[in-house]
């Protein structure tokens, strides 16, 4: 959960980076118009492709983290099960 939250703050911190410095690159850009539209497109393409990427890799690590506690958990069901089952053994 810890992690979660880390990952969520620096998907967060990124995004006001990204936006951050278009709005400064605008402010002081002396280029005319056409170049600064062009120069904010190619800007956000690039943070929206580091975006999809940093999604993609939580998804993943979200993933594997579920897969490792599912088996976690379906580990210690069958210990318990067997467990209970030779207590029950025991007693009969």
């Amino acid at each position: 959960m810890r992690r979660h939250a880390s990952t969520t703050a620096e998907l967060v911190s990124f995004s006001a980076g990204a936006i951050v410095g278009a709005g400064l690159a605008l402010l002081y850009a002396p280029k005319p118009g056409h170049e600064v539209r062009k120069r904010v497109s190619n800007a956000t393409d690039e943070a929206i492709t580091k975006m999809k990427d940093l999604t993609t890799d939580v998804q993943q690590k979200v993933n594997s983290k579920l897969q490792r506690g599912r088996q976690y958990a379906e580990t210690k069901a069958a210990e318990f099960t067997a467990t209970a089952e030779e207590t029950t053994d025991q007693l009969h």
